[in-house]
């Protein structure tokens, strides 16, 4: 299929700006329902402007590193963000009381150092910028709304008590400021995360109204950025583009990973037990359907999984053997990744070449885990995400092996099986509703535009080089995305 190369047309006398407002948590399903049901006209607007799509998050799958593909246009392991919780065996990190991160906590104020340096976001390569109530905010030149220290101190309580209708008051807040700063500044760049659905779903479900409430928000947003634009005479043109980061999937089921090691006779650290003196692994679960395992964590030094093969080969084997676990990955190489399911074996996916020239195959050793029908071989990445989409796991050929193989992930990793969880405590709210695997129904997001599109949007990576073409800036850096606008 050939597609039209030639970037959207706009006038050279004007400056375009970008609102990228993220709609954290919310599938691209319901979201789809409130549209069509006449809840949300700013967002039908948009879809009808432009268009309404599905598509692919980052494994892991959850609020954080899921930032990283559409502010950076990078996978989050690439640049330094494994997961929500990962430990660092070169011992690199500051402010750090344990080698460890948890961005679940006040870790968060860490997100933006943690990142490599030489990887440019969004708000650094478009200013004047600002940033709402968002994770990832290098580079904002006019403020990280939501993010200070008087922020916290009013959002920290109701999250930690988990009093989920406090948190979005205080979301509502947040977004007021935000938009009091955007009408004084009208910066190129801006970013507003909207996070409430997420913590609703993980409560009363994706599907349930409290999700539906904080989706009129993200609507209500969209109107009053382009209600400030049309008041205040901007010169230039705003587009505004909703993404989500994660999808969400009902549970019934908590694994309770860590107990489980503990019974088996091994020293676990794992949050918020940081304490533990010679551990045996490193636990770092995130979503909570996902988990990094990083094993004789005293050692300074990554291997290979044959280093390990002789000791710990059989607790994989333990462990894929448990229901609660459907995917078991480990890297044989720093371009080999073998992925194992319990019930369709193990297969090999292997990357030749780098950046734009990456090319990856697929082929089954005793089964076909991912279900792809055989072998694949010498794909790109978008080809790569074509034979996946219709997969259990979408886009897992890039996704597995870009995570599984950085320095920062864990020795093994683990993605859970549907209706099922890696964490049963430490939990401020019980979960009904999870995300973080690489499953379809927490892998998929919405994407809206209100631009046309020159071909089908395939990931979140998407976002950064397409925003660049929107507004006409050139940049080097390398994306693990590609431009939907050309």
């Amino acid at each position: 299929m050939t597609h039209d190369t030639t970037t959207p047309r706009l006038s050279p006398r004007l400056t375009p700006h970008l609102l990228l407002i993220v709609a954290d948590g919310v599938r691209p399903d319901v979201l789809a329902e409130e549209i069509t049901a006449g809840h949300t006209p700013a967002l039908a607007e948009l879809a009808a402007r432009g268009g309404q799509h599905t598509v692919t998050s980052s494994f892991p799958s959850v609020t954080g590193p899921a930032y990283v593909p559409f502010l950076m246009g990078r996978h989050p392991a690439s640049v330094g963000l494994p997961g929500l919780r990962w430990y660092d065996r070169a011992r690199t990190l500051s402010w750090a009381f344990t080698p460890t991160r948890s961005y679940a906590g006040i870790d968060i104020w860490h997100v933006d150092r943690d990142l490599a340096p030489d990887a440019p976001t969004l708000l650094e390569l478009a200013q004047p910028s600002l940033s709402g109530m968002c994770m990832l905010s290098r580079g904002a030149t006019h403020g990280r709304i939501g993010r200070s220290t008087a922020w916290m101190i009013r959002g920290a309580p109701v999250h930690f008590r988990g009093d989920l209708r406090g948190w979005q008051r205080v979301e509502q807040m947040a977004t007021s400021a935000f938009f009091d700063r955007f009408s004084a500044v009208q910066p190129r760049a801006s970013v507003l995360a909207i996070t409430s659905a997420d913590k609703y779903a993980h409560k009363f479900g994706p599907h349930s109204d409290e999700v539906r409430s904080s989706i009129a928000d993200i609507d209500r947003a969209v109107s009053m950025a382009h209600a400030i634009a049309d008041r205040d005479h901007w010169q230039n043109p705003l587009h505004v583009w909703v993404v989500g980061d994660h999808g969400h999937e009902a549970i019934t089921q908590h694994e309770d990973l860590h107990g489980w090691f503990v019974a088996r006779g091994f020293r676990v650290l794992a949050h918020p037990q940081l304490t533990v003196r010679n551990p045996d692994v490193a636990l770092m679960v995130g979503g909570n359907a996902m988990a990094h395992l990083y094993l004789e964590p005293a050692s300074r030094t990554r291997h290979w999984w044959p280093h390990y093969a002789t000791r710990w080969e059989s607790m994989v084997d333990a462990l894929v053997a448990r229901e609660s676990i459907d995917l078991a990955a480990v890297a044989l190489d720093s371009t080999t990744v073998r992925v194992t399911q319990a019930g369709r074996g193990t297969a090999h996916i292997t990357m030749t070449g780098e950046d734009h020239e990456a090319r990856f195959s697929y082929r089954p050793i005793t089964g076909d885990p991912l279900g792809l029908g055989g072998s694949h071989t010498a794909l790109d990445r978008s080809d790569a995400w074509m034979v996946t989409r219709q997969s259990p796991y979408p886009d897992a050929l890039m996704q597995l092996l870009l995570l599984v193989t950085a320095p920062r992930s864990g020795d093994i990793v683990l993605s859970a099986s549907t209706g099922w969880d890696l964490r049963a405590r430490y939990e401020p709210v019980s979960h009904v509703s999870t995300h973080g695997a690489l499953l379809r129904e927490q892998m998929q997001v919405p994407l809206l535009l209100d631009i046309p599109t020159q071909r089908e949007p395939q990931r979140t990576a998407d976002v950064v080089p397409s925003a660049l073409d929107l507004l006409g800036i050139e940049s080097a850096a390398l994306w693990d995305g590609q431009s939907f606008l050309r």
